[in-house]
This record gives C-alpha cells, structure tokens and sequence, in this order.
C-alpha cells in the first residue's frame, strides 16, 4: 500500500465512493456546476450550492455536473426551520423595515441603485421543490448545511441510493442528525467561513463557537458514523490533524472559493489572496443568521448605523439588490464575502484538480518529514 492510499483512503471514501476525504463546501454563490465537476473529477466530492435556487434552476445544475463529470458528486441545501417555510411578514414590524431601508440607502447610492423604503420581497418557499429535485435526480450525496433532516426524509433519500451528511456545531446536534440515520456528519469548527449551522439562530454569535481543534474529538467521541472535519483547514497540515483527531475526510469552503472554476467575482479572490487570518468577523448583518466574513464596509457601516437586524431570511431578502449590484460591478465593499481564518493560508489562484494535488503532497511531506514514520492513519 502506498503512503498516498494510507493517507487518504479512509472509510469515508468507501461510503462516498470518492478517492480522497476531501469535500468542497456548497457555499452559496460561489459553489457552481464548473467548480463540482472539477473537484469531483479530481478524486474528491464537490457539492453544489443550492440555496435559494428554483427546483428548475437546481435540476439545471445537477444536469451540467453530470454532463462534466461521471464521478460522485453532491447538492447542499439549508433545512432549517426559518426556510420551512420562511418566515411570514408578521416577523417584521413596518419600522424595523424602514429602519433597515434607511441603514442601507447610502450603500445604495454609492452603487447607483434608487432608494427603497418599502418592507423587503418574501423569500420564496423554496425548499420544498428542491427537496423533490435531489430525490428526482438521485443525487449521490445530499448535505445539508443547517438544520434536521429528519429520519422520514434521510430514509426517502437512502431508497434511492442516496447518502446524507448534515453539518453541526455541537456534539449535541451531532447525536440529533445520527438519530436521523444520516451518514456521516461535518464538525464545523469557529473557524469556518461561511453561515455557522445551527439549527436555530442563537442569542449570541458565541454560542457553539468551539473551535475546531477542540469540537472535533468532541464528535468522533459522542457518534458512530463519520465525522467530517470543517473550519480553518486549507492545506495538507490541516488535513492531517483533522485525522489525528479521529475525522475521516475534511470540507473546505475558503480553499474553493479561490480557485478558477469558483463563481465569486474578481475582487473577491484578490480580497481572499490579500487578507490576513484576523481579518475574518462574524455578524448577522448580511442575512440575519451569523457568519464568518472578511470584514468590509457594508459590515462596519451597517453595524454602526443601529439598525435593527431582520429574522433571516428577511435580512439577506433587504439587501439582495445591492449584493446583485455589488457581484456585477466587481465591488468587494458592499457584498458578503464568506471566508474562514484559513484565509491567511491563501496566496494563489490554481485549479480546484490543483488543489487537490497539492494538499495531498502536503500532506504526505507531514507524514514524511514532520512525524515519525511509524504513523499509520489507514483503517
């Protein structure tokens, strides 16, 4: 066996039928069909990012993934309860939406936008037509980057040959999505970029902010199934030390996000080559849920202006036209640019298939020349 198969060849790629234990995170906006299928056809598992896409728009992608690649390949959906459905117009009062109006006008102007003052669009019930689309289409794994399956759900999916992984904070969520029957679970440290997945919004953004260091034997410790490591990995070191820890693969959204085949726009992949580890912060000020960003203006103006934040997703719904101006007008400063602490890791811009080939060098010079030979991680 050679020391590439002891590294990365752990049951989880079994389960997965992928070659390495190596996930892209479906992070909205950013996780396209080019991006899935060049990281599937390089060995891991990439997963497109269906939030808020129509049932069509989802079936569309799933399609164009499988046109590029005959390899195994995932779709990412949120579930939780504020999309199931979304929350009603009763959440709002009139002024909060004025008041929030009135927060983000100036960002409006600055982008040539008119001014709005009405309450924001619902969110449209989505995931109901979603759900139906990954069932229709048997797509090989379904994630779910925040709440529940439920076990009638996970059990649909297993009928169709399906595999379901569930993203959570806490050892105790953990054992909730293994009582679901789900296959395996990503442990998505403080660290990560992105939304953190709780099941319900909590009171405070330090709530459930362990670290990934220490979150991670948490969960190997309080499960049976898989456990998927995620938040502040971006390099082969952190590969491996997610497997000391007892994780059988990894998810990486920062990695992914500064790559080619990635949907984020220019500016945003020089912001993610740019920025330091402590430029990251978490707020809710972009879509009313919490997550981890580089800090830009639309964050510090909005936080300073006293503006109340909206239930999500009436948050993110208030400032969806300027996060469309801002994506088409190349503008880093008025858009949520999700990134994780392993940004200060990022220095260039290669291929997804690049990538990967690079963190399985860097993890076999680990093993190599950093620990003692007598280390074997296969199962």
């Amino acid at each position: 066996m050679t020391s590439q198969r002891v590294v990365f060849r752990t049951s989880l790629c079994d389960l997965l039928g992928i070659d390495y234990p190596i996930l892209q995170s479906g992070m909205g906006l950013i996780a396209g069909p080019d991006l899935v299928a060049e990281v599937s056809a390089a060995g891991g598992l990439g997963i497109v990012a269906g939030f808020m896409l129509t049932a069509d728009q989802l079936r569309a992608a799933i399609r164009t993934v499988r046109a590029k690649t005959n390899r195994p390949f995932g779709v990412n959906l949120w579930l939780s309860s504020d999309l199931r459905p979304p929350a009603p117009a009763a959440a709002i009062s009139d002024e909060s939406a004025q008041h929030v109006q009135a927060a983000l006008n100036p960002m409006r102007t600055k982008l040539g936008l008119p001014a709005i003052s009405a309450r924001p669009s619902a969110a449209p019930d989505l995931i109901p037509g979603a759900l139906e689309a990954v069932l229709d289409e048997r797509v090989p794994v379904f994630s779910i980057a925040v709440g529940n399956p439920g076990a009638e759900f996970v059990a649909d999916c297993h009928r169709r040959g399906i595999k379901v992984i569930a993203m959570v904070t806490t050892a105790t969520d953990a054992r909730v999505v293994e009582a679901a029957r789900v296959d395996a679970v990503v442990a998505q440290g403080a660290e990560a970029g992105g939304h953190r997945a709780h099941f319900l919004k909590p009171a405070s953004s330090e709530y459930g902010a362990l670290g990934t260091l220490a979150l991670i034997p948490q969960v190997v410790d309080a499960v049976r199934i898989p456990v998927i490591a995620a938040g502040g990995i971006a390099d082969g070191r952190g590969v491996i030390a997610a497997l000391a820890l007892g994780a059988r693969g990894v998810l990486m959204g920062t990695r992914f996000v500064a790559t080619r085949e990635s949907m984020a726009f220019g500016t945003f992949k020089k912001a993610l080559l740019e920025e330091s580890g402590d430029a990251t912060t978490v707020t809710d000020v972009f879509t009313g849920r919490y997550a981890r960003v580089l800090r830009n203006t639309f964050a510090e103006t909005y936080a300073r202006s006293g503006a109340p934040v909206l239930p999500f997703p009436w948050q993110y719904m208030a400032a969806a036209d300027i996060y469309r101006e801002a994506a088409a007008k190349d503008h880093r400063d008025h858009f949520p640019l999700v990134a994780g602490q392993s940004v200060g890791l990022i220095n260039d811009l290669p291929t997804a298939a690049e990538v990967i080939a690079t963190i399985i060098k860097e993890a076999q010079a680990v093993l190599q020349e950093r620990l003692p030979q007598t280390v074997a991680l296969n199962e």
